[in-house]
């Protein structure tokens, strides 16, 4: 029995070791773009909705500390001091008199047929499921900043084709209105080049105060104070996609006695907390001891004078014994509303159970349609390369035009951004497939205190 702690030890890490290989080998942002990282750690310490989901672990904590507090000695009393004239008929006199009146005492419940255990045990379940949330809450902020943080990438390349759209417009502006003043062309044929330029710098305008909007926003949700152009990469670079390692993730998270969902996980622990509340009110009816020490000062009379009186100092212990014998049928509701939740929560985790196994293997499947997309927007975005190097090839030997040139280049720009938007896409469900399955390494990593 003493190598057991040893054995489950070696297991544990086994299991982790298990599922560590084939999350290290899918692609993530942070891993693809490692400028986000530091802003996903700082994200971590600084943003207000973390710093708001920290004080749900203090309240909790608060809370365990009360509820232990129930089954630890209570220590209190009263003290009286009081001056007084009496009158005294046996003396047929007044008299100035001092009396001190305390009682002080120790009291440590001893026997409550487990409720105060349980009540405690409870508020430890609901502190570990304010941990789980923690970590959910802040892989929720991570997968949103991921998003975001492509979505700038995004819009940068937006703004180059917008300034570069705009710089080919001019361009024509500029032949058109030469070829104007040579008579070449009307007046009615220079119109819609003149108003694509001016449309061109709508657009550019438009561009880079969505493009500085986003970024102030993307401070904010991260708690940064700002974030510049440098911080923002290029482009959104190539990534790979491991089919086998998805299969290996979803094989042994179906194959889980319990699956590491954190909603399961809490639906799990709600289930343990109904049933330890169901157990409580069951005793409700049965009797309490507590034992008692303590010291009292009294005074009291020995005669059948009453105005005889004598100070009185006791010192005891005991035991105290409370016991509610009826209470008007409470306990019997109590109990059947107390198993009436324990069902509920049992049957919304059986739900749970089997949406979120239908959800991870969805999510598998969706992270294969967008693989295969990206690499379809891959090989277009080549294509589009290609191209453009061959007109600024065709330009240089005189058989292509300034214009063919731009006109690639634009090309190449749009065909970026189907590409970036399909590499964010199928990030982002590599996301969120490994927040399914409670493995992504951000919130694995994540210390609580």
């Amino acid at each position: 029995m003493k190598f057991r702690p040893t054995f489950l030890f070696v297991a544990v890490l086994g299991v982790r070791a298990l599922w560590a290989a084939p999350v290290d080998n899918l692609a993530l942002p942070e891993r693809a773009m490692p400028g986000l990282s530091p802003i996903l750690q700082q994200a971590m310490q600084q943003s207000p909705r973390m710093l708001s989901r920290a004080l749900d672990l203090e309240i909790a904590e608060n809370n365990r500390i009360e509820s232990r507090s129930n089954l630890l000695p209570y220590v209190g009393g009263s003290y009286r001091q009081i001056a007084s004239r009496d009158d005294r008929a046996d003396l047929a006199e007044t008299i100035n008199v001092n009396k001190v009146y305390y009682d002080f005492s120790i009291t440590q419940p001893v026997f409550y047929w487990g409720e105060r255990r349980n009540n405690y045990r409870g508020s430890e379940i609901a502190k570990q499921i304010a941990e789980g949330n923690y970590r959910e809450a802040y892989r929720q902020l991570a997968q949103e900043l991921r998003g975001k943080y492509g979505a700038l990438i995004v819009q940068k390349s937006q703004l180059a084709r917008a300034r570069r759209a705009l710089a080919y417009a001019q361009q024509q502006v500029k032949i058109a209105e030469e070829r104007l003043a040579k008579k070449v062309i009307s007046d009615l044929e220079i119109y819609p080049i003149r108003l694509s330029a001016e449309q061109g710098q709508i657009n550019l305008e438009r561009v880079e105060f969505e493009f500085d909007a986003a970024k102030h926003a993307f401070a904010r949700l991260s708690g940064l104070p700002s974030i510049s152009d440098d911080q923002i990469p290029d482009e959104v670079p190539v990534v790979g996609y491991d089919a086998s390692a998805v299969d290996e993730l979803l094989a042994a998270f179906l194959s889980a006695k319990d699956l590491p969902n954190n909603e399961v996980v809490n639906l799990s622990r709600q289930v343990e907390i109904q049933n330890l509340q169901y157990r409580n009110q069951k005793t409700r009816l049965r009797p309490k001891m507590s034992a008692v020490l303590g010291t009292s000062q009294d005074e009291q009379s020995f005669s059948i004078n009453n105005a005889a009186k004598y100070r009185i100092t006791s010192n005891y212990i005991g035991v105290s014994v409370s016991w509610t014998i009826f209470d008007s049928f409470a306990t019997q509701a109590g109990i059947r509303s107390a198993l009436a939740r324990r069902r509920q929560a049992e049957s919304d985790l059986a739900e749970a159970k089997d949406r979120i196994a239908q959800q991870a293997q969805a999510q598998a499947r969706f992270i294969n349609f967008a693989a295969r997309t990206m690499a379809i927007s891959d090989r277009s975005l080549v294509a589009a390369e290609s191209n453009l190097r061959a007109k600024q090839a065709e330009f240089k030997r005189g058989v292509a035009s300034e214009s063919d040139v731009s006109l690639a280049e634009l090309a190449l720009y749009d065909q970026r951004y189907y590409a970036y938007n399909a590499r964010l896409d199928y990030l982002a469900k590599i996301g969120e497939f490994l927040g399914t399955l409670s493995q992504d390494p951000l919130a694995a990593a994540l210390p609580v205190k």
